[in-house]
């Protein structure tokens, strides 16, 4: 009777034992982290729709094979709900969102070292190599790192467009078709119509379409995976491949008071997520360049008149490139007048291109 007391007394003693180490060491809880994601251009384009089918989610899922401890609860504003286009920086550094894509093509006061692809275009129309480029590039040079954290942004991965082409009301056969006509262009693009004696016409890719239907423009300098999204062919039929080239287009960023909040897992889970992003991104936007050709040339069979698409010569297209102005040498010097490090910048981006075995055929940093 007394050794099955003694045992019990045992086991009793044990589960006292366990029962106060459970409470002295509880189980850790898993913290669910509120953030806002958006973008001022809808779903539909490729660089905000894979945010929302892969970056949110890819990165619950990387947080929960980590250990479990965190969970993001999205809530969404994409579409412009929260900003329009020429917002995108100023909104998210004031906090209407803790992450989202910021149109930095369009940022040049604000980010002008950033703009470097869009000073020294026609170089690639690969947006795989801008993108490995600039994900490389920003993070290794103290001033283009800087110049986003200034704007209370902290960079996480470039988003590069896919080349550049023309989107018009009339056929183009030659640089002359294109003399003294207007254009709708973002940014820095507009750069690119000074070689073709277009006339450019500031604008953003939601309002294009308006822009074109009004007579405002007669002509879009575009990305076809952003003219599919907006339904451009329907009024520009005449689709002329020029190939000016890929560029930074902007990246997925987050307000840097929310980062410093944000525990060091969840920050390194992001940064891993949105290089996969644009490594996805860069991708999707070569894929997703063909098929949209495809598409707007098989819905707009029926318009009148039909979608067509055409290249336009090589010799004019060279002598389009050549005939703008040194724009990568004036941009840099500009910015070197003003104490930043263009020409450290624009060098270091065409070291990078030639690395990757471009020859251009305009060597702006010469």
């Amino acid at each position: 009777m007394q050794v099955l007391l003694r045992g019990l007394h045992r086991r009793m003693a044990v589960a006292v034992a366990a029962t106060a180490a459970a409470t002295a060491f509880p189980a850790t809880a898993q913290q669910t982290i509120n953030l806002t994601i958006g973008a001022s251009h809808p779903t539909v384009v490729p660089w905000v729709g894979l945010m929302q089918s892969y970056f949110q989610p890819e990165v619950n899922k990387r947080l929960a094979e980590a250990g479990n401890r965190y969970r993001i609860a999205w809530r969404e504003g994409y579409g412009g709900v929260l900003y329009k286009p020429n917002a995108t920086l100023s909104s998210l550094g004031q906090g209407v969102v803790d992450v989202g894509w910021v149109f930095a093509a369009t940022e040049g006061a604000r980010l002008p070292l950033s703009q470097v692809s869009s000073y020294a275009p026609a170089l690639t129309g690969d947006p795989r190599q801008v993108i490995d480029i600039f994900n490389r590039l920003v993070p290794s040079t103290p001033a283009l790192k800087a110049e986003w954290e200034r704007n209370n942004a902290v960079f996480l991965a470039a988003t590069a467009a896919d080349t550049l082409d023309l989107y018009t009301t009339f056929p183009v056969n030659g640089l002359a078709d294109l003399k003294g006509k207007k254009f709708a262009a973002s940014g820095a693009v507009a750069l690119m119509a000074g070689g073709a004696g277009i006339v450019p016409v500031n604008s953003a890719l939601p309002s294009y379409y308006n822009d074109v239907k009004t007579g405002v423009v007669s002509g879009v300098i575009t990305i076809a995976s952003g003219a599919i999204g907006i339904k451009l062919h329907e009024v520009t039929p005449y689709i002329t491949q020029v190939d000016l080239g890929s560029f930074l287009s902007g990246a997925l960023a987050v307000n840097k008071d929310s980062w410093n909040r944000l525990p060091a897992e969840v920050r390194s889970v992001m940064q891993a997520v949105a290089r996969d992003y644009s490594r996805r991104l860069g991708e999707l936007m070569l894929d997703s360049r063909k098929a949209a050709l495809q598409v707007m040339v098989e819905r707009g069979k029926s318009q009148n008149p039909p979608v067509r698409i055409s290249a336009l010569p090589a010799a004019e297209r060279e002598a389009w490139i050549r005939a703008l102005p040194a724009l990568g040498r004036d941009w840099a010097k500009g910015l070197d007048a003003k104490g930043q490090p263009g020409t450290q910048v624009l060098t270091a981006y065409m070291q990078a291109v030639r690395q990757l075995g471009v020859a251009p055929l305009r060597e702006w940093d010469k």
